[in-house]
């Protein structure tokens, strides 16, 4: 009947081509199961679920020890099967990412027993074999529609690596490999740069260069490393968006394995979660989402897992396939991203950046490495804190287009990067520096305008007392414990002093240089905020932070273009010529009303799902966020 027809029709879009949205498949569910199991249950279920759900990718993974079991003897029946899951995916209009090489320490996919012990990553002839499987499996579905991409391997794969060039030299072969047989569909490495280095000490970022897509993932033992803590609120809600922004270099970057990454929580915190990091990779720049897994490991009466480096644990559906939560929020988010053109609608402009040292890079013992990437993850939170549209730039990547730089509490940087930010700040830029120990660069004299007169040491109470008030923003004198690990003493020079410590020496201060502004700020803020507890760091300081980032930045053009009255409450712009998108997140798990101004009239305020606009009138109007609360809303103005 046409009736019964119509009121099946789903209501506009249910996907977004340029934002897919999917999830990692796994092939085993089951910790007792054997490699051999390998997805043998039936996904039909799963598949219509997923489509339910609005997914447009699953990633399938290969396994190795299955398709070849003996040298050269490929296995049909295993090739048959997932000739089956792609069919079946194929028929719910799912697409698929392919993955070649994966280990989840539990499938056995890689440990081919004729390989007798040989490294897969490095041993010549096994790479041979790697490319013999990799050829055949491409040749036989390259023109499959069900096929997305083509993946190497994932990431606990690549911690194996040792060096760099071992990794250019096995992604290369692999690459060309496929290239050979299908020229036509995008090839990824599923690989975080950042995570990888820090775990390895291997910089994959050349190797990721060559390909179509990056990935950003955060990993268990980084998120121990730089925001072990509550998921629901606080830093650890903008790890996600964190490294994405590290990966965001040539190529479009997926925000990978987004999910928890163990039982610890319940499961409304696991929803809260996994809708914070969907709505961070939307809000800034992601080119898709890949959540964590599809269904819960059926466990056997124990616990194997605390933190499990290979993500396996914990799906959007439990062992028996019934919806937890978190599915719900993937639904909701799918319907929003489902409404909002991306060709039609761009990011509001990033002006502002957070400088990564390259000295995060160093070995022991350097604690560079250990400090750097939380020191910047605390000033990517103050920036996000003070609305400013920011980004993240590694040293020596260059600053074209930018207007403001923040240097958190680096140790060093290099003579060029020196040169760099003189030339910036001469030609109208802005720079908030933090010292970082140690003696200090000559050119922190000729850009900021201070004798550097040595490191007075450890403190453990940060004072401020505020010299010349309103010159950067509303700063309030305070008294706030917080250990610092340095202190610069510095004096002279052609620096206004805008605050000093209880002592009168100088905290704060501002110069005019060239055509720009230099701030430097007499200690590491971030580090010591990074290395404290982040949780419970005191508001005096942050809000210190934030209100001189924010107002080095709105003087030099790269402040917020859409402000709100909570820092707690993330926002990202989207612009186009007739009405404007924005997107609201609550890092809190409190419910609250977040005022929002902008600075046209605005005449009405809508959910981009649609649904009558409410009228506004003015410059502002509030916005209810439940804990962790979001929010889409299409902006018309006068």
């Amino acid at each position: 009947m046409a009736g019964s027809t119509e009121a099946h029709k789903p209501a506009g879009p249910v996907r977004n081509a340029l934002f897919p949205v999917g999830v990692d498949l796994y092939p085993l569910d089951d910790e007792r199961a054997s490699f051999g199991d390998w997805y043998v249950r039936d996904l039909e279920a799963d598949f219509a679920a997923m489509a339910a759900a609005n997914l447009s990718l699953v990633r399938v993974f290969v396994s190795w020890k299955l398709f070849e079991p003996q040298v050269g003897q490929y296995d049909d029946e295993a090739e048959d099967r997932l000739g089956e899951l792609l069919a079946a995916a194929r028929a719910h209009d799912l697409k698929a990412i392919v993955t070649f090489f994966a280990d989840d320490r539990l499938a056995e996919m890689n440990d081919v027993t004729w390989a007798k012990k040989r490294d897969p990553r490095t041993d010549d002839y096994l790479i041979q074999r790697e490319v013999s499987l990799v050829q055949r499996i491409v040749n036989r579905y390259r023109t499959d529609p069900a096929i997305w991409a083509w993946e190497l391997g994932n990431e606990a794969f690549f911690t194996g690596f040792a060096s760099e060039d071992a990794l250019q030299k096995w992604t290369t072969a692999l690459r060309e490999a496929i290239r050979e047989v299908d020229t036509a569909r995008a090839i990824m490495l599923g690989v975080d740069a950042e995570t990888l280095v820090r775990e390895t000490g291997v910089d994959a970022t050349a190797a990721i260069a060559q390909f179509e897509y990056a990935v950003s993932h955060v990993t268990a033992p980084y998120l121990s490393y730089i925001a072990e803590g509550p998921l629901t609120y606080g830093p650890a809600t903008y790890l996600d968006s964190f490294l994405l922004r590290c990966n965001l270099r040539s190529v479009p970057v997926l925000s990978d394995g987004v999910g928890v990454h163990s039982l610890d929580g319940s499961v409304a915190e696991e929803a809260a979660y996994v809708r914070t990091a969907l709505y961070s990779a939307l809000m800034n720049r992601g080119s898709g989402v890949m959540l964590r897994r599809w269904r819960d490991m059926d466990a056997e009466k124990r616990e194997p897992y605390y933190r499990d480096p290979f993500e396996v644990l914990v799906g959007l559906v439990d062992g028996s396939g019934d919806a937890k939560p978190a599915l719900d929020e993937v639904k909701r988010f799918t319907r929003v991203v489902a409404r909002l053109d991306l060709r039609h609608y761009t990011p509001a402009p990033e002006r502002a950046a957070v400088l990564i040292p390259a000295e995060r890079h160093e070995p022991l013992p350097s604690l560079a490495g250990l400090y750097d990437p939380r020191s910047c993850l605390q000033a990517y939170i103050a920036a996000k804190e003070a609305h400013l549209p920011v980004t993240l730039t590694p040293e020596g990547a260059g600053l074209e287009g930018l207007m403001t730089v923040f240097v958190p509490s680096a140790g060093k940087l290099s003579p060029a990067m020196w040169v760099e930010l003189a030339s910036f700040v001469q030609s109208g830029g802005s720079v908030v520096l933090s010292y970082g120990g140690g003696d200090a660069d000559p050119a922190v004299r000729e850009i900021f305008g201070v004798d550097f007169l040595g490191d007075h040491g450890v403190r453990s109470i940060v004072s401020c007392r505020v010299a010349q008030p309103g010159l950067l923003g509303d700063l309030s004198a305070f008294d706030a414990r917080l250990d610092l690990p340095h202190y610069a003493l510095v004096g002279g020079g052609s620096a206004t002093v805008v605050a000093t410590d209880a002592t009168g020496s100088p905290f704060l201060t501002l110069n005019q240089y060239g055509q720009g502004r230099a701030v430097f700020i007499a200690a590491p803020l971030e580090r010591a905020i990074a290395q404290s507890d982040p949780w419970a760091a005191p508001e005096p300081i942050r809000h210190l932070l934030r209100t001189v980032y924010r107002s080095v930045a709105s003087a030099a053009g790269a402040g917020p273009v859409i402000d709100c009255d909570d820092p707690a409450v993330e926002i990202a712009h989207f612009q186009s010529e007739d009405s404007d998108v924005v997107l609201v997140l609550s890092h809190d798990v409190g419910s609250k009303t977040a005022t929002l101004t902008a600075e046209r009239m605005v005449a009405s305020v809508s959910d981009v799902r649609g649904g009558k606009p409410a009228e506004v009138g003015a410059k502002s109007f509030g916005v209810p966020l439940g804990p962790n609360g979001a929010a889409a809303l299409r902006v018309d103005y006068r």
